[in-house]
């Protein structure tokens, strides 16, 4: 892509500065700590930080051009402005979401997956495209890079070298995964479940469903829709599309799965497809990973892979940071690091996985308030509780407003007040965590990423590991 045709799709409100024609750009990034000679830096102004004001540094870096916002184009030193191309335009995620889909156009028969849903959405990528490099070249978004920043900057990287793509999508504002579902042009389109998530922007459920739905919606009639058969609520999502359909999840689904064997470093699992069946070991545990791995399957399946070609894929599976992590401790303790993020769905999936990974051991679940739940929050909150109770855990240590509702659940469900302990203070509940976990234990910490537990799930790890 060069200058001129960035000119051609962005259509900037002015620009300056003289450059030579059809200069081709390099890299694309908002982070002026990743410039080099080449870059084409876009400008977003955050709730911590202005990228306008670090347009300077990305030219010294050797940024080719940068593209800012309207209201923060009066920073740029004149002297700047006239040596350098800076294209000004009014929203410079649009503009750059602009970018990614005329990149993506470039390319647009390598085929793109989308995978959206409530919970295990980055699971579900790393399994795909676990399988699909067996045999192919795959470019898929890294880490949470899965927003209208983030996946738009990975979808510019993608190449002639690539023979597939895999895109994350999150959303917590509506019309979110429609607009990356426009800029990516997805082939094939997961929706791994939809639950009570990001409640503070998209409402209620039946908001999540909406938005959610929208990557199905987008497909069209040439597209695939991999559809979840145990979610009422995606099967539904799924039938407004236009798309072709194939479903996993149930014992009568198209792909259906069992786990032969689970402990603490993984699982072995069973892979039944139209053409046969396939196993494989994941080196991730948790029996919601099972459903995930039978989602990957359906879609590398759509894509022409085949039973021979899938056997033991899910093998080079790297379990992820802070995403029901298993590590190890001493006496054959286990910490299950689920710090990253939460919502009712995966913390009821966390809940139901403790049950399988129990054997003899001792239970303690140390939680924190799940984010972005509206006014559903304290019910929500307080229903985890009641699921704690019944699942029998042998502690519980909650931290947040939040975990305070989860708490007064558990009691409310009949768990013994002497295994509840809600700690609203950082410092204490530091303490509370040192004092309360022994060898052997099999320890929970999941919250919502904002509620920083991973500190503490680091430093069960190093007290105890």
């Amino acid at each position: 892509m060069t200058l001129e045709e960035v000119i051609g799709i962005l259509h900037p409100l002015r620009g300056s500065g003289p450059f030579p024609p059809r200069t081709p750009i390099g890299p694309v990034t908002t982070d002026s700590r990743e410039v080099e000679r080449g870059s084409l830096f876009v400008a977003i102004p955050g709730s911590r930080v202005d990228g306008t004001d670090f347009v300077e540094e990305a030219f010294g870096k050797g940024a080719l051009a940068a593209v800012v916002p309207e209201e923060g184009a009066g920073k740029i030193p004149p002297s700047l402005l006239a040596e350098k191309p800076v294209f000004v335009v009014r929203n410079p995620v649009e503009a750059l979401g602009d970018l990614a889909k005329a990149h993506r156009m470039r390319y647009r028969e390598i085929p793109l997956v989308g995978i959206t849903g409530s919970s295990g959405k980055t699971s579900t990528k790393e399994m795909l495209a676990a399988l699909l490099s067996r045999g192919k070249r795959v470019l898929r978004n890294p880490g949470n890079r899965n927003n209208l920043i983030g996946m738009p900057l990975a979808l510019l990287t993608l190449s002639a070298e690539h023979e597939v793509a895999v895109m994350e999508m999150g959303t917590n504002r509506p019309g979110e995964i429609g607009r990356l579902s426009e800029v990516a042009e997805p082939d094939v389109g997961i929706v791994t479940n939809i639950g009570p998530a990001h409640l503070e922007g998209l409402r209620t459920l039946e908001g999540v469903a909406r938005e959610k739905g929208d990557l199905y919606r987008a497909l069209g009639e040439s597209g695939t829709a991999v559809v979840n058969a145990a979610d009422l609520r995606v099967v539904r999502e799924a039938g407004r599309s236009k798309a072709a359909k194939v479903y996993y999840g149930v014992a009568l689904s198209e792909f259906s799965g069992r786990i032969l064997s689970l402990d603490d470093s993984g699982m072995r699992i069973a892979v039944r497809t139209p053409s046969g069946e396939f196993r494989s070991e994941i080196p991730v545990t948790g029996e919601h990973n099972l459903t995930n791995a039978l989602a990957a399957s359906a879609a590398a399946y759509t894509l022409g892979m085949r039973p021979p070609e899938m056997e033991n894929g899910f093998a080079s599976v790297a379990p992820e940071r802070g995403r029901f992590q298993a590590r190890p401790l001493r006496g054959g303790g286990l910490l299950l690091d689920d710090s990253y993020n939460a919502n009712p769905a995966s913390m009821e999936a966390a809940i139901r996985s403790l049950r399988a990974l129990r054997r003899s051991r001792r239970v303690v679940a140390v939680l924190g308030t799940m984010l972005e739940l509206g006014e559903s929050s304290p019910a929500s909150h307080f229903r985890i509780g009641h699921l704690l109770a019944a699942a029998e855990v042998d502690l519980l240590i909650t931290h947040g407003e939040g975990g305070e509702s989860i708490a007064r659940g558990a009691l409310e469900g009949g768990m013994d007040p002497g295994r509840v302990r809600h700690e609203a203070d950082r410092a204490l509940l530091r303490a509370a965590v040192s004092e309360a976990v022994r060898e052997g234990d099999l320890v929970l910490v999941k919250a919502s990423r904002g509620m920083k537990l991973d500190e503490i799930a680091e430093q069960i790890r190093q007290e105890r590991a």
